[in-house]
């Protein structure tokens, strides 16, 4: 068997042992030639051999420390400083080559050399100077923490040291040492000083301050109140005040906390320092950041924030440094700031008030380009329709005080339908010459400032419209809608007869009502101008009027919905009655349209018949045409029945 066979079969004999045979406290090579005081250590560690030949059989052994290499020159040396991390296989070589030896001149064990690494600790200071020691990484198997030089403890990875009594207050001096398993203790102490502490001091947060607002680089300031010699850790959550994660680790009395999108988020707070003693989280209060802007709104500025309002007891709306508004509801975050004037510049914050401590915006300055509420017109505007059937509108100036008055406006609807502009006006008057009085017309006035800021718009009021309703014969019927824009009410309603000057000629009291029957005299043919005039409660009388109209008296003619001519004497015949008139003719057609009778005879009509041929039953139509007195020409149309019994 050749070397390279011999290390064949070495290997595979260390592959079968597998774990490294310990001896009187050392660790016995494969074949146990040698053994070796540890397998295992970090860079920097000297393995130390010993030779296992009692008898003085071996013959020039020899050394190679980090694997048989027919290309490297032995060792003789007993010790071997490794200073690179890696597996290596220690290997002895002797001359004999006879007995056991033939083609077995080889024995080894295999070692580790690791990188060091600092070990990861927590001194964890408790009420009355007891301190634990946290290890925070699995790094090693295992870590000695020394917190004396004749007191210490072999910790778990990732677990706590028990708990270690000072016993007075002062400073001190913890050593950690990461350790490995069958290894040499030559791995990284680390030591940290600290002071003792007395108690624990809970943290407390006592204000929050948004100094920048932006979407990647905004920032925070932070006031605390935390304990010496502790360790605080600070805890964020975005947007709520119940999914915190961890931030950074906090001292002394502030902290900028940057890096934030504050434009479009808000952010809670809170400290927790741990008890590892008791096991115990102990935590601060939560505070949270402000979101807030500031718009302007129909009536001023409009203040708006965004914040956790379970946290917060109240909030202050500060307008250029001073108190503005306390809002005691957490639940209503926003304000209306009314008392403005266009073109100001106003400078804004809002502050949350909590049990403990504030957290305050970022000032925002605003130029408001609306006007806080106007004072509005209270009372109703007066309405009246003069000669030309124009409806004048008259009203009460408001006191503007500051307000920049620029002009009033006259809003106009018909039949309650929306309000639209109709114009603007410069004093308290103004006449529309465009109504046509067809339906309900209501009118209310209101006005702005320099910026466009309307007031509330004033009652609306309604000009009395006056219509004819019915003429029968000499009889007209008028009605016209309520005139309610007097606080003192209506005392009466007069129906007045004027002529194209506006002179009254004649009087037609109304007793009750909104509606009036005038019978004119039968040889009246005059042009009749109406309009009606309310008179108010008030001890001075005021008085409003209506649209004049002119009434034409309307001649119609009456005839039957059905007839039955069948000679019983009753109803026979199809005729036309009413007053006196002129030219009267008559025309029969029938249901497909055809004419087939007319007659200018006044009194006998048409008795159902055709050259003496009766007409069937059914539907017929009839076309009059005459004059009047006055000679106005008229004409009706209409359907009726021919039954026969």
């Amino acid at each position: 068997m050749n070397i390279l066979q011999h290390i064949k079969s070495i290997l595979l004999a260390f592959f079968i042992v597998c774990i490294p045979q310990l001896v009187s406290g050392q660790y016995a090579s494969i074949q146990n030639r040698f053994s070796v005081d540890y397998i295992k250590g970090c860079t920097g560690w000297q393995v130390n051999v010993t030779i296992n030949d009692p008898g003085g059989v071996f013959q020039s052994p020899k050394f190679y420390y980090t694997g048989f290499d027919l290309n490297k020159l032995p060792e003789t040396d007993l010790f071997h400083t490794y200073d690179s991390p890696g597996e290596y296989y220690l290997t002895m070589f002797v001359d004999n080559k006879t007995g056991e030896f033939e083609n077995n001149q080889l024995d080894s064990i295999l070692v580790e050399v690791v990188a060091p690494a600092e070990p990861s600790f927590i001194i964890h200071n408790c009420d009355d100077h007891h301190v634990k020691v946290q290890i925070d990484d699995d790094y090693y198997d295992s870590y000695k923490v020394n917190f004396t030089a004749t007191d210490s403890e072999i910790v778990n990875p990732n677990s706590f040291s028990n708990s270690y009594d000072y016993g007075a207050q002062g400073d001190y001096r913890i050593d950690v040492q990461g350790l490995f398993v069958d290894a040499s203790p030559n791995c990284t102490v680390l030591n940290r000083g600290f002071t003792s502490v007395d108690k624990i001091v809970d943290p407390i947060i006592t204000s929050v301050e948004t100094q920048k607002n932006h979407p990647k680089t905004g920032n925070v300031q932070m006031a605390h109140t935390l304990g010496e010699n502790s360790i605080y850790h600070l805890y964020q959550s975005d947007n709520n005040s119940s999914s915190f994660d961890t931030l950074q680790s906090v001292t002394g009395a502030e902290t900028l906390i940057d890096q934030l999108n504050t434009t479009n988020n808000y952010y809670c707070f809170q400290i927790k320092t741990y008890d590892a003693c008791h096991d115990v989280n102990i935590p601060s209060n939560i505070i949270c950041t402000v979101r807030f802007n500031v718009k302007s709104s129909d009536d001023g500025n409009l203040i708006e924030w965004k914040t956790d309002e379970t946290q917060a007891d109240s909030y202050n709306v500060i307008r250029n440094d001073a108190l503005l508004q306390n809002i005691a509801d957490p639940l209503v975050k926003s304000f209306n700031d009314t008392a403005v004037i266009c073109k100001r510049e106003y400078t804004y914050n809002v502050q949350t008030v909590y049990t403990v401590g504030s957290s305050l915006a970022l000032d925002t300055a605003i130029i408001a380009s609306q006007s806080g509420e106007l004072p509005p017109i209270t009372s109703y505007p007066i309405s009246s329709i003069n000669l030309e059937n124009e409806v004048v509108l008259n009203w009460s100036a408001p006191n503007t005080g500051d307000i920049p008055f620029r002009q009033y406006i006259v809003q106009k609807n018909i039949n309650n339908r929306s309000w639209r502009y109709l114009a603007t006006a410069k004093d308290t008057t103004y006449i529309d010459d465009d109504a046509d009085f067809f339906g309900t017309h209501s009118y209310r006035i209101t006005y702005d400032d320099d910026c466009g800021n309307e007031a509330t718009p004033s009652p609306f009021t309604n000009p009395i419209i006056l219509k004819q309703t019915a003429a029968r014969g000499k009889i007209v019927s008028y009605e016209w809608n309520k005139y309610e824009t007097w606080t003192e009410g209506i005392r009466k309603y007069t129906i007045e007869r004027i002529d194209s000057a506006g002179n009254v000629l004649e009087e037609y009291p109304v007793l009750s009502g909104r509606q009036k029957d005038i019978e004119f005299a039968v040889n009246d043919l005059e042009e009749k101008y109406i309009r009606v005039r309310a008179e108010s409660l008030d001890e001075e009388p005021k008085f409003t009027y209506s649209n004049v109209i002119e009434s034409r008296l309307k001649t119609q003619m009456y005839l039957p919905k059905a007839f039955t001519p069948d000679g019983d004497n009753l109803n026979d015949r199809f005729v036309a009655k009413g007053p006196a008139v002129f030219d009267f003719h008559m025309e029969i057609y029938n249901r497909w349209g055809i004419l087939i009778y007319q007659t200018s005879d006044l009194l006998n009509g048409w008795d159902g018949t055709i050259k003496g041929d009766k007409q069937l039953e059914g539907t017929y139509i009839y076309k009059i045409y005459f004059k009047d007195g006055v000679g106005k020409n008229y004409n009706q149309t209409g359907s009726f029945l021919l039954l026969r019994h």
